[in-house]
């Protein structure tokens, strides 16, 4: 990102994400930030009239909590890195890419600490420790310098700590999906909610269904054209008008439950037109679904209600 939106600070609100205030830091991009409490520091280049951009003589201060800048740190060096020191609230150490460092206090940036250090090339980086004892310095020849203060003996970690990384993935197992692959093999995740595959029995598309067959009269009557054949309307419908000719028989006999032997029993000795038995496949051969049914379940995947007789397993109907 180039220009000036490159070096601009912008404070937002943690929860709402709005944007709090926003500062022109430098004019061309920025090099380095970082925060301690309710104070910011930052670093960038500033463009010249006349030449590529150069890092400025400044570092810029901020208050977050009053929305204000502060008195900026000078820095004859060309600030490129600072860190705020995690014990000092109001410390910050500046540093230049060749070498020159700079420790300094935000409420009183005229008085600091200068040193320089003796780097093999330009210095890319500058951190802190978490107890602030030291501070690390690493150069284009990927070399790490570490400072400290003399006069207090300075601990580290006889071996690093092991890197975090994120959970591997576990890969899922390949299967073959043909006609010899059961479909139980699959599974199905867990979930609460109605699934989109659960369409609704209602909205039916009818698809596969043959055009009509052009009427023989037509046929007779069709002379060429510039582009096919043409020939006059014999029907009594427009032009561009479309009949359905799919016929959707209704008429069919809803899904009731099977009665039992000794219920057939009772109702054929009421029924003085007493013939033979109708099985059960004979009388859902026709059967269409009730009105009483729950539509938005499949019916492959309903619930089968169980009804039990007095009479046992003897007065279910088998055939």
């Amino acid at each position: 990102m180039q220009g000036p939106d490159a070096a601009k600070v912008q404070q937002d609100e943690v929860l709402s994400l709005c944007v709090i205030k926003t500062w022109q830091a430098h004019t061309a991009t920025l090099s380095d930030m970082d925060a301690q409490n309710n104070y910011l520091v930052t670093c960038g280049w500033s463009t010249r009239p006349h030449g590529a951009p150069a890092l400025e003589s400044f570092a810029k201060v901020y208050d977050l909590r009053k929305l204000e800048q502060l008195p900026p740190i000078p820095f004859q060096g060309g600030a490129a890195y600072v860190q705020m020191h995690p014990k000092l609230s109001t410390t910050s150490i500046v540093g230049s890419m060749i070498g020159q460092l700079q420790v300094v206090d935000l409420m009183n940036p005229n008085t600091s600490d200068l040193r320089q250090a003796s780097l093999g090339s330009l210095m890319t980086g500058l951190t802190l420790a978490p107890s602030g004892a030291a501070w690390a310095l690493a150069d284009q020849s990927n070399l790490v310098q570490i400072w400290g203060n003399a006069r207090s003996k300075v601990h580290f970690a006889e071996s690093a700590a092991a890197t975090e990384f994120a959970d591997e993935a576990i890969p899922m197992p390949r299967m073959a999906i043909d006609s010899d692959e059961p479909l139980n093999t699959i599974g199905m995740p867990f979930y609460r909610e109605r699934l989109l595959s659960a369409w609704p029995e209602d909205p039916v598309t009818e698809v596969g269904f043959l055009p009509p067959k052009i009427d023989p009269d037509i046929i007779m009557r069709m002379t060429p054209a510039s582009v096919g054949f043409r020939a006059p309307n014999l029907k009594k419908t427009l032009r561009n008008q479309a009949m359905k000719l799919r016929i959707v028989d209704s008429s069919g006999t809803a899904i009731a439950a099977p009665k039992f032997l000794s219920e057939r029993a009772r109702d054929s000795s009421d029924d003085p037109d007493n013939g033979r038995r109708i099985s059960d496949a004979e009388a859902f051969s026709d059967a269409a679904l009730a009105g009483s049914t729950k539509a938005d379940v499949p019916v492959m995947y309903r619930l089968m209600e169980i009804k039990y007789s007095r009479y046992g397993v003897d007065d279910f109907d088998f055939g």
